[in-house]
């Protein structure tokens, strides 16, 4: 039985890849959520409370997990607080966001990487906008923008650092997707992208790559 951690099930993304991983009976997922609450009911998924902007949350969910053996980390888990026509910096929010999307999600997964098997996966959930390849990268959403790019640049030091753990380290941008963040006009289901991190999850990809849709993408 394989083991894997997801954290911000509650909705959206996260939401609909726990729903599709755990029809495997052969699957235990631990989710993670704010409250601690999650719909899904089944047998071999629990949902733990988590608050990737609090260390002292990160600590009481790493000893919960306690020595518990791995086999994949799907960071989920973050926030876009500005307007989709926002530019200008607001330092409070740019706070807030690098808490979550950045220095949280490295505080948990740096705690988690003794805990991997052999041949486990790191795949972290970042997005287009984190790209410096994508089309008017540089226009609105500065916070969140910044903080998916370190979080890019974050995956590429990981797989580096991991290469002789057995350890595959991956970005993935999941496109826009019809979630809270992303709104009901996006152009993505949740369901095809949990499918993506599925098949993603599913082979033993070469370490350190921006994927979407199957394909390694452009940084």
């Amino acid at each position: 039985m394989k083991t894997g951690i997801i954290t911000g099930c509650s909705r959206g993304i996260g939401f609909a890849t726990v729903d599709l991983l755990t029809e495997n009976e052969n699957m235990k997922i631990i989710g993670t959520s704010t409250t601690g609450n999650c719909a899904i009911t089944k047998s071999n998924f629990e949902c733990f409370p988590l608050n990737l902007s609090k260390s002292k949350s990160i600590n009481d969910f790493a000893n919960l997990i306690g020595n518990t053996k791995i086999d994949f980390l799907v960071n989920n888990a973050g926030i876009l607080l500005e307007n989709w026509n926002e530019s200008a910096i607001n330092l409070e929010y740019l706070r807030q966001t690098f808490n979550v999307n950045l220095f949280g999600t490295i505080e948990l997964t740096e705690k988690l990487i003794p805990n991997f098997n052999k041949n486990g996966q790191i795949i972290n959930i970042t997005s287009d906008w984190g790209s410096f390849s994508e089309k008017n990268f540089d226009e609105f959403q500065p916070h969140y923008k910044m903080s998916k790019a370190a979080l890019n640049m974050y995956t590429k030091l990981l797989a580096k650092r991991l290469e002789n753990q057995n350890i595959i380290v991956s970005s993935f941008d999941p496109g826009w997707t019809q979630t809270d963040m992303g709104g009901t006009d996006a152009t993505r289901k949740p369901q095809e992208v949990a499918n993506d991190i599925k098949n993603l999850l599913s082979n033993i990809p070469e370490s350190g790559n921006f994927w979407h849709q199957g394909k390694i993408r452009a940084w």
